[in-house]
């Protein structure tokens, strides 16, 4: 029925849907390493106009918002005992109860993104292992807001690909660097390479 299609394709959109890939709590818990330092990971970024700053949109007139917005989104997140999808509903409904009009606004959550492949690139560029799995979570987080930036603000996406949120959540150093070189354009440092997407979707 046309109720019961509308009530799936919610479902889809929020990750309770078919086509998101469960895991047990404790892969999640093992691999928010790291999590705990993103905002000092951000304004490292933000020191020294000379330092590649890795697609970071500065200056911002709502980055302190956007800061807030995601330090609320982490802690949640990484607050929860659940499957992946668990810590998103958490995040997802503690940032749209404290700050609903983020949500709303392109440019703010555009910025999001940017925080979120920013740091992941940083993490990257460590060549630690421990940096790669925070990295991962870092770039699942970009992939979900981008693709919710695509559904709800721009409409040019039907569903929330959370296979693709998941295949990042737990990416190699290679995966994640092809991914996050075609979104940071601006930013030399992780060089080419435009083979991530042969690891997502197998």
């Amino acid at each position: 029925s046309k109720n019961k299609t509308s009530k799936n394709n919610k479902m889809v959109e929020e990750g309770r849907g078919s086509n998101e890939a469960r895991e047990p709590a404790e892969g999640v818990l093992e691999l928010q390493i790291g999590l705990d330092s993103l905002d000092l990971q951000m304004q490292r970024l933000q020191i020294g106009s000379g330092k590649c700053r890795h697609g970071l949109i500065l200056p911002f007139h709502a980055a302190s918002e956007c800061e807030e917005f995601v330090a609320t989104f982490k802690t949640e997140f990484s607050a929860v005992q659940g499957t992946i999808s668990d810590c998103f509903q958490a995040s997802i409904f503690a940032t749209r109860k404290s700050h609903a009009e983020v949500w709303k606004d392109a440019a703010k959550m555009e910025w999001i993104v940017s925080a979120f492949v920013a740091n992941a690139t940083q993490l990257l560029l460590s060549g630690n292992i421990a940096d790669v799995a925070a990295a991962g979570v870092r770039t699942s987080f970009a992939s979900f807001f981008e693709q919710w930036i695509a559904l709800k603000l721009y409409h040019n996406q039907y569903a929330i690909d959370w296979q693709l949120i998941h295949d990042l959540f737990y990416a190699d150093e290679q995966t994640l660097r092809g991914y996050l070189i075609e979104r940071c354009t601006s930013c030399p440092c992780l060089g080419v390479d435009l083979s991530w997407k042969q690891y997502c979707h197998q």
